[in-house]
């Protein structure tokens, strides 16, 4: 009944399950199908409520050439701040914002010693905000080295960013350690992920993107540029890892 009353509906939901459970299943068994049956109610009765979808943004896609050099930006300049600041101490995460040439803006990293909320995402736009001169969000394209978290994917949309790239996928950030991203969507909103292509921003990987090109020079290329390029980030993510208990500037909440 409560959960009738938060989603705006008077019609108790004892009275739904008892119309949907058969009377001859064991008491046990009717119990487990009542409480399936509340769910799956109330669960459609919000879902009722959602207004309907936006027209989606165009799905994002990549020939060899810009994976080459989407891959040349991350390993050359978006990896060396990086290492850099995980010697102080912070996460391996980066991220650059290029223009509608593929030309980089700015290329930055996590900073989240200094404040917790600079995750790579956040801090590149921090730093691309202050710019002078720079082309607006609807014409660039975002670039993470990793699937922005619920935090970074909303300031990505909030900034006016629509087409985002990012190498590693979530499930590679659990294995490196770090599984907050998941856990967060799946504690607050019960959700795996965000929709990767919305009305908002399209999302693509770089992973699949190459997986997809021909058998051929150019995807063994850059099959072993990403081969280079995880080796680097796997000994950033055990160096993090082993120091942050030891480090005095670790604010980080889930650590």
């Amino acid at each position: 009944k409560r959960s009738c009353r938060r989603v705006g509906f008077l019609i108790p939901v004892d009275k739904v399950v008892a119309s949907m459970t058969p009377s001859w299943l064991p008491a046990a068994s009717a119990a487990a199908a009542a409480a399936a049956a509340a769910a799956a109610t109330v669960y459609l009765l919000r879902r009722s409520r959602l207004p309907p979808r936006g027209e989606l943004q165009p799905e994002l896609g990549a020939d060899a050439s810009l994976l080459r050099r989407l891959l040349h930006v991350i390993e050359h300049e978006i990896l060396p701040k990086t290492r850099a600041e995980v010697a102080e101490g912070n996460k391996v995460f980066g991220a650059a914002i290029l223009n509608a040439s593929f030309d980089t803006v700015i290329a930055e990293t996590n900073h989240e010693t200094a404040c917790p909320i600079f995750h790579g995402e956040i801090y590149t736009i921090d730093r691309w905000a202050a710019l002078c001169d720079k082309p607006p969000p609807q014409e660039s394209v975002f670039l993470a080295t990793h699937e922005p978290c619920c935090l970074c994917i909303s300031a990505i949309v909030w900034t006016g960013f629509r087409r985002c790239f990012y190498l590693y996928p979530y499930e590679t950030t659990k294995q490196q350690g770090i599984p907050h991203d998941l856990n967060i969507m799946y504690e607050l909103w019960r959700v795996e992920r965000y929709q990767e292509r919305n009305a908002l921003c399209s999302t693509a990987g770089l992973l699949p993107l190459i997986d997809a090109l021909p058998p051929g020079d150019d995807k063994a290329e850059l099959e072993a540029t990403v081969a280079r390029i995880t080796k680097q980030y796997d000994l950033l993510a055990c160096k993090y890892h082993s120091e942050k208990a030891a480090n005095p500037n670790n604010k980080m909440a889930f650590n």
